[in-house]
């Protein structure tokens, strides 16, 4: 009986110690606000990649790091189509959010995304040059960088996106998970299909 109630009594320590080490580990979300294009670019093709090219894979920078001792390297990655609505999609790696985020995006526009290259079909290449998180005091500091590499033909149109927001720490992660969100938001958002299209058509003449 005795050995018994050690063992569960060991049991139960040790499923607490588990429970507890997972709810200590540090996460980073990522909140993507979806915005329905009136299909702008409804029956054109497109095949699009994502190139993860940044020399220091690190998403946590130095500063951030005494807060996000232990992150895992993934994100909660949330959809948002209101204020009030907004749904955990998964927990990604950078190429799978970028992946999920960039085909949304241009599946939103009313492209028709191909699986494979095709010959006259134009290209789109997101190249990541910079994700990260990273804490100067009290402020919360978020970097992306990437660059839009669009071709068609021959032709090769590229394009430099850089964002960087700050927040001021109030709560523990609050602000990380904001500053993050917006930024991200903001450079997907700031990429002009369209006008890429219509650039690129005046190439070719």
């Amino acid at each position: 009986m005795k050995k018994s109630f050690f063992y569960v009594i060991s049991l139960s320590c040790i499923a607490l110690i588990f429970f507890t080490a997972c709810a200590t580990i540090t996460k980073l979300e990522v909140t993507y606000n979806t915005t329905p294009q009136p299909n702008i670019l409804e029956g054109k093709e497109l095949y699009f990649t994502f190139i993860d090219k940044r020399a220091n894979k690190d998403i946590i920078g130095k500063g951030a790091k005494r807060i996000y001792k232990d992150f895992p390297g993934n994100i909660n990655y949330f959809l948002s189509k209101g204020e009030k609505e907004r749904s955990l999609v998964g927990i990604y790696d950078i190429e799978t959010l970028f992946n999920k985020t960039f085909t949304l995006y241009l599946k939103n526009m009313g492209l028709k995304l191909l699986p494979e290259q095709k010959e006259g079909i134009p290209e789109l290449a997101i190249n990541l040059y910079d994700f990260t998180l990273d804490l100067s005091g009290r402020r919360w500091i978020a970097r992306i960088d990437y660059e839009a590499e669009f071709s068609q033909e021959g032709n090769i149109l590229s394009k430099r996106f850089k964002g960087q927001l700050e927040k001021f720490r109030v709560s523990r992660l609050k602000q990380a998970h904001e500053v993050m969100s917006e930024t991200f938001n903001d450079v997907v958002h700031n990429l002009d299909v369209k006008e890429l299209f219509t650039d690129i058509s005046k190439l070719k003449r």
